[in-house]
């Protein structure tokens, strides 16, 4: 059932643009904006179309049975998610304006009825409006999402399934996150440390095994020269594949200040982003991370090429409170800035412990010079959502949190990306519910904001 929680109304304000250069295209993916969690290859959160600007805006809710962690959008504007939960997982396709469940298709649960973030937290969607899927039994599906045209839109079908389990050769590992690199290879990584890419026409598998210990928490990022970039939690790596055929190569690796351990607000230790790129040209191109330094974590940002002149290092800026600073969240990246946020403190929407407050721009484009915070904002509380910036309105939209009186309060917040000040903030809820647990914030090209709670999704528009 779809609720109507508020029309509520906020301070208007006027677009701040941003230029920035465009973001090249994966032929293999959705247009930009609509493919994947992070909105494009290079999993920079940045939409090129508006977000709300404020005033009076519709707030409402529908449950769904799980938490929709990836939002991707069909050509028809449809949202196409992986909701888990109770229902176990579910393919699902909403109708944008109600959320009504057009058409569902159950996945494998898997040994255990797992119900991490593997297996269908990421998710994206292909140049043919296919669903590409990593699942808990260690496969990955390609699904052909209905369509009006076709005259059956209540139907999802399996179109391919490319079975990885004998490439993995570990029963417990999980795939968290698949994706196509410019030459259509699908690559995919297992939360043990396997990385591995698949021919989509053969389904032939080539894998390399990342030394002991590490770890793999999040999903990785792919470039336009062919580059994989995925972090461990011990080190960034990029990967290449220098002839069809090949393992995975490592072109060149970094450890970076991994800490003492898991902070509070993390779900491993290491850097809880995924890794993020910015910029095309030679000794323009970056990719940004941060570490999980004690006591106080940092953006730190590399050239990407295969092969630099100099330090790989560009910068490495402090960001948050001495002993209170990490995050679980992918950087926003776009304009010679990573945008970061803090999630020191977050367990889940029932604890009552703080979420230590902060969101900080942090710019790099003043080589050789080191980075520099632009501003910070200690006021704003980000419990876990990957925020977004929309270029045409220069606002970073995210899901904020107020704890009073034991109520937990939960507002869609508006930051302005040139100063860090709080544009408007609309409160769409109260309770664990609301609470939307690591998944992403995301922004339909109708300018509708939507944010995966534990049970369903919120949908905030102007009125």
């Amino acid at each position: 059932m779809s609720v109507e929680i508020a029309t509520v109304v906020v301070p208007r304000v006027e677009p701040k643009p941003i230029a920035t250069e465009p973001v090249p295209q994966n032929p293999h993916m959705a247009p930009n904006g609509r493919s994947n969690m992070h909105c494009d290859a290079f999993m920079t959160d940045t939409y090129g179309w508006a977000g709300p600007l404020g005033g009076t805006l519709e707030v409402s809710y529908k449950e769904l049975g799980g938490e929709g962690a990836s939002i991707t959008y069909d050509p028809e504007g449809r949202l196409v998610t992986v909701a888990i939960g109770p229902k176990g997982r579910r393919l699902l396709l909403l109708e944008p304006r109600t959320l009504d469940i057009l058409a569902e298709m159950d996945l494998p649960a898997g040994a255990g009825g797992s119900t991490g973030f593997g297996a269908g937290g990421y998710i994206y969607l292909s140049d043919a409006n296919q669903a590409v899927l990593p699942t808990a039994n260690q496969q990955i599906w390609v699904v052909d999402v209905p369509t009006k045209a076709s005259g059956d839109d209540s139907s999802f079908r399996v179109a391919r399934i490319y079975d990885l389990a004998g490439s993995i050769g570990d029963a417990d590992a999980s795939i968290l996150s698949t994706l196509p690199d410019w030459s259509g290879r699908l690559w995919w990584v297992t939360d043990t440390g396997t990385v591995g890419y698949v021919d989509r026409s053969s389904g032939a598998c080539w894998t390399t095994v990342l030394d002991a210990p590490q770890r793999i928490g999040n999903s990785f990022a792919v470039d336009q020269t062919g580059g994989v970039f995925i972090a461990s939690d011990y080190a960034l790596y990029r990967f290449d594949v220098p002839t069809t055929g090949i393992n995975p190569q490592v072109s060149w690796c970094y450890s970076y200040d991994r800490g003492l351990g898991q902070k509070p607000g993390q779900q491993s230790g290491g850097t809880g982003t995924t890794p993020t790129l910015v910029g095309t040209g030679t000794g323009q191109s970056f990719c940004g991370i941060t570490d999980n330094a004690y006591p106080q974590m940092h953006v730190v940002v590399y050239r990407r090429e295969k092969e630099v002149p100099g330090n790989r290092v560009v910068a490495q800026v402090p960001v948050f409170p001495k002993g209170h600073s990490d995050t679980e969240n992918s950087l926003i990246g776009c304009d010679g800035s990573f945008f970061v946020e803090n999630n020191y403190g977050y367990s889940n929407g029932l604890s009552t412990r703080p979420v230590v407050p902060g969101m900080a721009r942090v710019r790099y484009d003043n080589l050789p010079c080191p980075g520099t915070v632009a501003w910070e904002n200690p006021h704003v509380t980000v419990p876990s959502v990957v925020s977004k910036l929309s270029l045409a309105t220069g606002l970073v939209y995210t899901y904020s949190l107020k704890i009073e009186d034991g109520r937990h309060d939960w507002f869609l917040t508006a930051v302005d990306a040139a100063t860090g000040s709080v544009a408007w903030s609309a409160k769409v809820g109260s309770g664990p519910l609301f609470d939307n647990h690591y998944s992403a914030l995301s922004i339909s090209p109708a300018g509708v904001v939507y944010v995966p709670t534990a049970l369903g999704m919120v949908m905030v528009r102007p009125a």
